[in-house]
């Protein structure tokens, strides 16, 4: 194997591990998990490089998240050795003469490699991307694009602050004011703040939450599950 050839296929699969930090990230953030979280957890699993029991718990203790955790550290696993091999049979064919007669060829690589790695960046081709990558995502995991969308801000022991989408509202809310819900000693989930078309509005006891807001709950997360995921929305939708 020529130096260029080593470096190219070193960098492209640096690209597709980038490539697949990206996609894991985006499963993890499906799951509920934060986009900085998810990241996190996406490089730790990728680099098998591990972390701390507190941020384990927040996989293991969800079996779609560990199916997630699984398949990363395997594909990290297997991009680590190919990559070992690929830097390994560079280092032995390494020699000032074959740098000179190559320089060329490895200077458009690396160009080639820092232009496609910046493109990537670009918010008007990453986020396009990003779409793409969840919607096949929940597809795949076999997750109603429609259901709630349930992201973790913070976890503080049993009880989580989330922010929660509503794209169905649940059966319990349909057209009623919070203060005829009680959410607190139904399932001891306290409505810390409601965000309508983008701005965000003081919740009262009069608020009646719709369908495309968004609001910041703070409880247990089996319970914020139970209110506002997948069995109360088929409910809702079966009845539309």
């Amino acid at each position: 194997m020529s130096i260029s050839l080593a470096i190219t296929l070193i960098l492209g699969f640096i690209l597709v591990y980038i490539f697949l930090i990206q996609i894991y990230s985006i499963l993890f953030r499906i799951t509920g998990l934060t986009k900085i979280k998810s990241r996190f957890q996406a490089i730790s699993l990728l680099t098998n490089s591990g972390y701390t029991t507190s941020e384990a718990e927040i996989v293991t203790t969800n079996k779609l998240r560990r199916s997630i955790a699984i398949a990363s550290m395997l594909t990290g696993y297997s991009f680590s050795v190919i990559i070992v091999s690929l830097v390994f049979n560079l280092i032995t064919r390494l020699s000032a003469n074959n740098l000179q007669e190559n320089y060329i060829t490895i200077l458009i690589v690396l160009a080639i490699f820092a232009v496609i790695l910046i493109l990537f960046q670009l918010p008007f081709i990453k986020k396009p991307l990003e779409k793409i990558i969840e919607k096949i995502a929940r597809k795949i995991m076999k997750k109603d694009i429609d259901d709630n969308v349930i992201t973790l801000l913070d976890i503080y022991d049993k009880d989580v602050i989330a922010e929660i989408s509503i794209n169905v509202v649940p059966q319990l809310m349909q057209d009623k004011k919070l203060a005829e819900i009680n959410t607190r000693d139904l399932y001891n989930i306290n409505i810390l703040m409601l965000k309508r078309n983008g701005i965000a509005e003081v919740v009262t006891k009069d608020t009646i939450v719709n369908k495309n807001d968004v609001l910041v709950v703070f409880g247990p997360v089996q319970s914020i599950k139970e209110l506002f995921t997948t069995k109360e929305t088929k409910k809702q939708k079966e009845k539309e």
